[in-house]
């Protein structure tokens, strides 16, 4: 079974949220969590042109 687009951005948002927790430098880990909250909108977007 291959993943969808959506599963794929998720995959790289908890990538993301992982790389956050090991932060130190508080704006490193707020830079990760932007992106991982990104990743998250284009996988919302993906859901929605998949069910078209």
């Amino acid at each position: 079974m291959t993943k969808t687009d959506a599963e794929r951005f998720r995959k790289e948002a908890e990538e993301c949220r992982q790389m956050a927790a090991r932060a130190i430098n508080p704006a490193d880990r707020d830079g990760w969590l932007k992106l991982a909250d990104d990743w998250i909108k284009l996988a919302s977007e993906a859901e929605r042109k998949e069910r078209l």
